[in-house]
């Protein structure tokens, strides 16, 4: 088979037409030496890693801009909505933002703008406030002095007893470490329901004593049980400042003590004692006190020495050290350029950075009123607080002191 195949392939050969190479031996020769000789031209070993460094930075330099501007809207979406968040906690210092405005509906604004084109916008502020009237209280004006008296604190935690609680005693309870007294306002009628241990709080220094006081309230006598004894001047102390504040609110300048038979009340280093001295003003200043691991805070009076004018007293707020748990009640970037007087009411020109929050505004404000409460003023006008109305107090006019402090509402 096969040799079949290669006398077909030979036949088929014989008949192809001759084909005759005229050239010399030495012109092929030369031909092929030629292209035997001739040096191949090599590609440079740069080129091809130098083709894909260009074509890596033409592909950076067409997506890291879309990237960067693509991320830069999601951040400014983000910060935008966190602002919307925080803005009213957060102030600038020169004014807090406000947060939300309460928009009319379509049907309401289109009536108001056919009747009283002009009174547009007092109508929409009307709305406003109407529609957040469950959210920012009022501060309304007493007739006799002009000054505002506060009765909600639109969801903060005010350290000042308004109106609608004031029919409430005052209740003093010790610190957790006896250095210092609290002076409370439960609303309620069974002490027993007191969260003593979220706020930090002692048993009661006074609970089985029993105040006779006069129907002028000018005379005060405190009985103490006929078996009484205690040991430890921390205590003793404690024993004594919570009477002393359980009565301030009283116009009296001395305190009796006696036991029930009348006999003088041993109170440990202080000997045998029958009477003690009422609070006078100028003699507290108002601190924070605040239990390790609670989140509840109290204003905490804490005694100053050699009769400190207003303006060092308020210096003195500034400072910590003076207890355990009690740190300052205003911040340290406040500064208090100048304090004048005028027929009960003190005015303080103030001078601040960015308030970390408007509860911390609210708490420095309030414990000033109540330090100035106990250095006799009856009103206190700040001056140089760059905020906006703040709730709910308005720093544009005079605010009055507080009768009481430390509400502590009992649900």
């Amino acid at each position: 088979m096969k040799k079949h195949k290669d006398e077909d392939v030979e036949n088929l050969l014989n008949k192809l037409p001759s084909i005759e190479d005229r050239q010399s031996k030495e012109a092929v020769f030369q031909k092929v030496s030629s292209r035997v000789n001739k040096k191949k031209r090599k590609t440079p070993p740069w080129l091809l890693p130098g083709m894909a460094t260009i074509a890596a930075v033409v592909l950076l330099a067409v997506f890291i801009p879309v990237y960067f501007n693509n991320n830069n809207e999601m951040f400014t979406g983000e910060e935008s909505t966190d602002q919307m968040h925080t803005t009213s906690d957060t102030y600038s210092s020169s004014e807090f933002e406000e947060t939300e405005e309460a928009i009319p509906s379509a049907e309401d604004e289109s009536e108001v703008e056919e009747a009283r084109p002009e009174e547009n916008d007092n109508e929409r502020e009307d709305a406003s406030i109407a529609e957040d009237d469950g959210k920012e209280s009022e501060v309304p004006k007493t007739e006799e002095n002009n000054v505002q008296t506060v009765e909600d604190t639109n969801g903060f935690n005010s350290l000042i007893a308004g109106p609608n609680i004031e029919q409430y005693e005052t209740v003093t309870y010790p610190g957790m470490n006896g250095e210092v007294v609290l002076p409370l306002v439960p609303v309620t009628e069974n002490l027993e329901q007191v969260p003593s241990t979220s706020y930090g709080l002692a048993e009661r220094a006074t609970s089985d004593l029993k105040y006779e006081i006069s129907e002028q309230g000018d005379t005060v006598t405190v009985i103490f049980p006929e078996d009484f004894s205690v040991s430890g001047s921390s205590w003793t102390q404690a024993i004594i400042e919570s009477i002393r504040w359980d009565l301030a609110h009283l116009e009296t300048d001395t305190i009796m003590i006696q036991t029930e038979s009348g006999a003088p009340v041993p109170l440990g280093n202080y000997g045998e004692m029958t009477e003690i001295p009422a609070i006078k003003n100028g003699e507290y200043v108002f601190k924070l006190y605040q239990y390790e691991g609670s989140d509840e805070q109290l204003l905490a009076p804490v005694a100053v020495e050699a009769s400190p004018s207003f303006l060092e007293a308020l210096h003195l707020m500034k400072e910590s050290g003076q207890a355990l748990y009690v740190k300052p009640a205003i911040p340290s970037h406040v500064q208090f350029t100048e304090v004048s007087t005028e027929e009960g009411l003190v005015t303080i020109n103030v001078d601040h950075q960015a308030w970390a929050s408007e509860q911390q505004l609210l708490t420095m404000v309030e414990a000033i009123l109540a330090t100035a409460e106990q250095f006799g003023f009856h009103a206190v006008q700040f001056e140089g607080i760059n905020v906006r109305e703040f709730s709910p107090y308005n720093l544009d006019e005079p605010i009055a002191v507080p009768e009481k402090i430390n509400p502590m509402i009992i649900n």
